[in-house]
């Protein structure tokens, strides 16, 4: 990897110190696949990847280096989500193609120890499901039942996106979220500490907003944002396209007050893409546009 890897950084003043990689390793993951999208298990020693084609969910253990496939359901690696306690993931399947009248999708449970599973909604057209702490729900779940003492949980949740809006779940209801007013958002992410928002505006850029809406910061370009454990720094892609693929990537950190933007990978042959960040070290996880997943080991100085 250091014949073609080199870390470079662009520093400027900033409250949060400095993020630099101090190591990169490929894993070594069986080559019959595109990998895409990794993202890590709650305790963060397993990670969990799909294909270019999102036709399945492998989960990868980094203490003993084995793959195993959780399911091959058609289009299930989209936006899959993982409980909070680890056992169990989400995820939504179309068992039958069609149009918006004749297709069926489905939102299956899946326990990751028996690889059971268990159908939770079905219909035409279903978001994408995530864990209300171990209970699965959708936008569709959320529009039907109605709230009750059972129901409310204090903790926001970010359901995903409706008509170009972030979607919240708050007290057992849904809230739409538009802090830059008609926005258009994609990606939104919470912070670790619950308190504030990252996400990108399809024409504004990437910001970070707190819960009301205000003390919003814009830094434009960072794709895919992600928080780092600590909740200082974004870590995000710099993907250029030519309008048909993406002819380069690099990895990118920026300080939450905005101050500070560094490029954590500079490699002209790679193209590294779609960052996630361990929540309990300071790791993060990549997959390449030629299928590969590298893994990041960062520290953050004062």
């Amino acid at each position: 990897m250091k014949k073609f890897l080199v870390i470079s950084l662009i520093l400027m003043s900033s409250l949060f110190g400095q993020l630099k990689v101090t190591s990169i390793e490929k894993i070594p993951i069986p080559t019959d696949e595109q990998w895409s999208k990794p993202i890590f298990s709650p305790s963060g020693k397993d990670i969990f990847v799909t294909n270019d084609s999102y036709n399945g969910i492998w989960q990868y253990s980094l203490t003993t280096k084995l793959l195993k496939a959780i399911t091959r359901d058609q289009y299930s690696g989209y936006n899959f989500s993982i409980s909070e306690d680890g056992s169990k993931i989400a995820y939504r399947r179309t068992t039958d193609e069609g149009d918006q009248i004749t297709r069926v999708q489905e939102i299956v449970e899946l326990e990751l120890q028996s690889l059971s599973k268990k159908i939770v909604d079905r219909g035409n057209s279903i978001s994408t499901p995530v864990f209300d702490e171990n209970t699965v729900t959708t936008f569709e779940k959320i529009s039907r039942q109605k709230t009750t003492p059972a129901l409310l949980n204090s903790q926001v949740k970010i359901l995903g996106i409706e008509d170009t809006k972030i979607i919240l779940l708050q007290d057992g209801m849904k809230r739409t979220f538009d802090p830059l007013n008609q926005g258009r958002y994609i990606w939104p992410q919470l912070s670790p500490d619950g308190m504030n928002i990252v996400a990108v505006d399809m024409e504004r850029g990437a910001f970070i907003t707190d819960l009301a809406g205000s003390n919003i910061v814009k830094f434009g370009k960072c794709n895919a944002p992600q928080w780092t454990r600590s909740g200082n720094w974004i870590i995000g892609m710099n993907d250029i396209d030519d309008g048909h693929a993406i002819i380069s990537s690099e990895i990118i950190a920026v300080s939450k007050d905005g101050k500070t933007r560094i490029e954590l990978t500079n490699s002209n042959s790679i193209i590294e893409m779609f960052p996630d960040v361990s929540p309990v070290e300071n790791k993060i996880i990549v997959s390449t546009v030629s299928g590969e997943l590298l893994l990041l080991t960062y520290e953050e100085a004062q």
